[in-house]
């Protein structure tokens, strides 16, 4: 027997690196920062041109296959797997059910709950795709309810799905949590380190990194728009850039602090920071009218859930709306699953499918609904009732929209405030749940990376978002989100076709017996396989 090799210094810091996924990403994050260096306008237009292929030509596809997936669901929570536990016998859950819910929703949303609820309500009124005409009474609950359809089942049951993926190996045969390992049921142990695997876990993690720096980019543009909002100030490139490095550090210092520590004391302390400043607005506001308006937004949502999940627009009556609208959120949270998937499932240990399934896809969807039902009918109230310009604003910068609608409830400058720092804690939550969850990839499933291994991951998709932003804005975040799902949707397809394989083996799960475990340098457990 040969004696092993010293650990260099590097190897000790950055862990049991997988060097050809890391070398692939770090290529792949360079080569966009490159061009976008060399030719903005050339990024963009090839951008655009492949966001314009996919959502003409596939969008169908794409309505097809998250409806099919969402049905999926509900056949694994109802049916006799539902009571497998994610984990051996006696395993308990590892954090409470709020730390838990918290962290579910602190990863999944981000930004988007202050983001969105505005926006949404205001341009599908004005250009409301189906169940009513553009800008009439009958138009204000249906464009709520199209919010909440964006954020609804269809949302969380793809993180769900890609969690019961990986979890199921991961905890009940004792294989490394990687993206790979979610299709263990087609391939078996054949899977793992295997070139096939280690090019799925490349898509995850580029589309990981692609679909956040999205999101980041975003939040930006909230943080922007609440600081001219409250302060007047107009943020030059340079100085997003600087607001970027800062959240940049807050996020690669929870992520690297741990899930217990870090991530789910940001989690927690953000679910009630957004409560507080929600409820401000629900006491301060209109109270009764928002109550109502996101109980009938609510109510056509699910009365018409069936005919929108379907809606294709085949003939060609609202041109552009599906592709900018419902195709993007389909693809940006597909190129979410990996992560989100892989997030949920590593803190999810001990809980059933059953359990698994409600605490993902239903809870967050009911605080969606209420989320979005009561804030997209406070925005509409605001403007139809002269408080504020707030459809002129949004256009002009949608990012200050959620600081228009607490102003003109006598928010001031302390809910103001208070939503600035929400923003930025969910950003923040959102990012090193990510960069933690990437670094576990390039560390070939290691449940506890090492903390440079995370920053270098936190400053791949920093270097990423601050590029789109740059290259064209609100429009180039939303085209990498459409063209970093679209790269891997075919493996969210064979993630579900695997889980249906592995879960058909159902005693072989029942009798795998709990798997042995090797210490990780930080103390940690991780499955044994995951130190080969």
């Amino acid at each position: 027997m040969e004696p092993s090799r010293a650990e260099t210094p590097l190897q000790k810091a950055l862990g049991q690196v997988d060097r050809p996924v890391f070398a692939a990403t770090a290529l792949m994050v360079l080569a966009v920062v490159t061009w976008a260096i060399i030719s903005q306008s050339s990024l963009m237009e090839n951008l655009k041109a492949a966001q314009g292929w996919l959502t003409s030509q596939l969008g169908w596809f794409y309505v097809l296959t998250t409806t099919v997936f969402l049905i999926v669901s509900g056949i694994l929570a109802f049916g006799r797997h539902g009571d497998l536990v994610l984990g051996q016998p006696g395993d308990q859950p590892e954090y409470s059910y709020f730390a838990w819910v918290s962290m579910l929703i602190s990863c999944g949303v981000g930004v988007g709950y202050a983001f969105w609820p505005v926006a949404e309500s205001m341009y599908h009124y004005f250009n409301t795709p189906y169940l009513a005409e553009s800008a009439t009474p009958g138009a204000k609950s249906v464009a709520v309810a199209i919010s909440i359809f964006h954020w609804g089942f269809h949302t969380w049951n793809v993180y769900a799905l890609a969690g019961l993926a990986i979890a199921i190996p991961a905890y009940m045969l004792g294989k490394p949590m990687n993206i790979s390992i979610s299709l263990h049921g087609l391939f078996g142990d054949r899977i793992i380190g295997s070139p096939l695997g280690r090019f799925v876990e490349f898509l995850g993690s580029f589309s990981t990194m692609a679909g956040v720096s999205t999101g980041l980019g975003l939040g930006l543009i909230v943080l922007n728009g609440g600081l001219t909002f409250i302060f007047g100030w107009q943020l030059s490139p340079l100085h997003l850039s600087l607001v970027l490095l800062a959240l940049i550090i807050t996020y690669m210092a929870a992520a690297m602090s741990g899930i217990g520590k870090g991530i789910r004391l940001l989690a927690e302390a953000n679910s009630y920071v957004a409560l507080t400043w929600g409820v401000f607005i629900l006491l301060a506001g209109p109270t009764v009218y928002m109550l109502g308006g996101m109980v009938q937004a609510v109510g056509t949502y699910l009365s018409n859930l069936v005919y929108m999940s379907f809606w294709t627009d085949f003939d060609g009556q609202k041109p552009g709306w599906l592709g900018n609208w419902s195709v993007f959120y389909w693809l940006w949270w597909i190129s979410w699953a990996p992560f989100c998937g892989g997030f949920f499932a590593r803190i999810s240990r001990g809980r059933t499918i059953r359990q698994f399934l409600v605490g993902v896809v239903v809870v967050p969807t009911l605080a969606s609904a209420a989320w979005f039902g009561l804030l997209g009918s406070g925005s509409q109230y605001v403007e139809f009732n002269g408080l504020a310009q707030l459809w002129q604003t949004i256009q002009a910068d949608a990012g200050q929209g959620i600081y228009v609608v607490a102003d003109a409830f006598g928010g001031g400058v302390v809910i103001n405030l208070v939503i600035f720092l929400s923003m930025f804690i969910f950003l923040a939550t959102t990012a090193d749940a990510a960069s933690f969850f990437v670094a576990m990839q390039m560390s070939r499933g290691a449940l506890s990376p090492k903390p440079l291994m995370i920053m270098i991951c936190g400053g791949f998709m920093g270097a990423l978002a601050v590029t789109l932003l740059l290259t064209g804005g609100l429009s180039a975040l939303q085209v990498a989100g459409v063209v970093a799902g679209a790269t891997f949707i075919l493996v969210m397809i064979a993630m579900v076709v695997s889980l249906f394989r592995t879960l058909g083996r159902r005693e072989a799960l029942l009798a795998a017996g709990p798997p042995a475990a090797a210490p990780e340098a930080d103390g940690g457990e991780r499955p044994a396989a995951a130190a080969l």
